[in-house]
C-alpha cells in the first residue's frame, strides 16, 4: 500500500502490519479497531519509539484516531488520508455485515469485485485492480470479516481530533466515491489550523494513485511537527 509513497519520503518510516492483512494472521479477539491501535503502540515501543506521527489511509485512518484516543502520549502528529471522523450511518453497519456473511459464502474476491467499481478514479490505471484483488485474497474470510465489523463499531471521534493540540492533517481525493469529499471540506472548516490537502485526479486509493502527493502532504506534516507549528489548545 505505502511502498510508492515511500519512495518520495526522505524521514524515518515504519509501515505496521495489520492484523489479518500482509503477513500479520488475522485475529482472534473481539473485532475492534482499538486493537490494531494498540498493536501500533507496541510496535512503536519495539522500535524504542517514544512519539510518532501516525497517519493511515481509509480504515487505516479510523485506527490512527483510536490511536491519538488511547495512546496520545506516543503522537506527535496525525494524518487521515481519505479518510473520516464519523461513524457509519445505520445503512452503511447493515452494508458492511451483508458483506460479512456474503465472504462467508462466497470467499474474499467478493469483496473485491464489490469495492472495485468505487476504489479509483474514472481514469486509472488498471494494474490497480490486481492490488485490490491480491489484498483481498491475502487478507481472506477472517481478515476481511474482522475488518468490516471492527469498522462497523466505530465510533464517532470528531470531538477527539477537534481537541487534538498536535499537527493535523488532512488529505483527501475529489474523486473518492467512498468517502464524498464534502465531508473532508466540512472536517476541514472544523479544524481550521488543519493542513488541508486536496488531491485532483484519483479516487478514493490516493496513496496508490497519487503517491507524490501524498508524500508531499505527510512531508508537510512532518515540518508542522519538527518546527512546533501546532494549533492553539
Amino acid at each position: 500500500m505505502w511502498d510508492n509513497v515511500l519512495e518520495y519520503l526522505v524521514q524515518d518510516v515504519i509501515a505496521p502490519d495489520l492484523r489479518g492483512f500482509g503477513q500479520t494472521p488475522a485475529s482472534s479477539d473481539e473485532p475492534a479497531l482499538e486493537a490494531m491501535a494498540d498493536d501500533v503502540s507496541k510496535l512503536l515501543d519495539s522500535h524504542h519509539v517514544e512519539r510518532a506521527i501516525v497517519a493511515g489511509f481509509s480504515m487505516g485512518g479510523y485506527v490512527a484516531l483510536a490511536f491519538a484516543e488511547r495512546h496520545p502520549r506516543q503522537l506527535a502528529g496525525l494524518g487521515l488520508i481519505n479518510s473520516q471522523t464519523l461513524p457509519d450511518t445505520d445503512e452503511a453497519r447493515a452494508g458492511r455485515r451483508a458483506m460479512i456473511e456474503k465472504v462467508r459464502r462466497e470467499g474474499p474476491r467478493v469483496a473485491s469485485d464489490a469495492a472495485l467499481p468505487k476504489l479509483f478514479a474514472a481514469v486509472a490505471d488498471q494494474n490497480l485492480a490486481s492490488f485490490a484483488i491480491e489484498g483481498a485474497e491475502c487478507a481472506g474470510v477472517a481478515g476481511i470479516t474482522w475488518a468490516l465489523e471492527a469498522m462497523a463499531r466505530r465510533p464517532d471521534r470528531t470531538a477527539l481530533i477537534e481537541k487534538l493540540t498536535i499537527p493535523v492533517l488532512l488529505i483527501h481525493s475529489i474523486e473518492d466515491r467512498f468517502i464524498p469529499v464534502e465531508r473532508a471540506h466540512a472536517l476541514a472548516e472544523r479544524l481550521p489550523k488543519a493542513l488541508y490537502v486536496e488531491i485532483s485526479g484519483a479516487g478514493h486509493c490516493s496513496p496508490l494513485e497519487s503517491p507524490e502527493m501524498v508524500a508531499k502532504g505527510l512531508s508537510e506534516l512532518a515540518q508542522r511537527v519538527e518546527t512546533g507549528i501546532t494549533p492553539p489548545s
